[in-house]
């Protein structure tokens, strides 16, 4: 497992689940990876959906 996997699942707290199943964790990532450049992205942020702790004002 290479230090940025490391440091990703230690960032997201799964330090001991890489440590006893790095193969999982390494295929969860290319997993993301692959879902994240299939998302189509506006280059427009005015497009982009109001995150849910941003509601509209009254």
């Amino acid at each position: 497992m290479d230090d940025t996997t490391k440091t990703l699942a230690q960032a997201a707290g799964l330090a001991a689940t890489a440590a006893r199943f790095p193969q999982d964790i390494e295929e969860a990532l290319a997993t993301l990876a692959k879902h994240k450049t299939a998302l189509p992205r506006s280059s427009d942020p005015r497009l982009e959906p109001t995150p849910a702790y941003q509601g509209p004002r009254a």
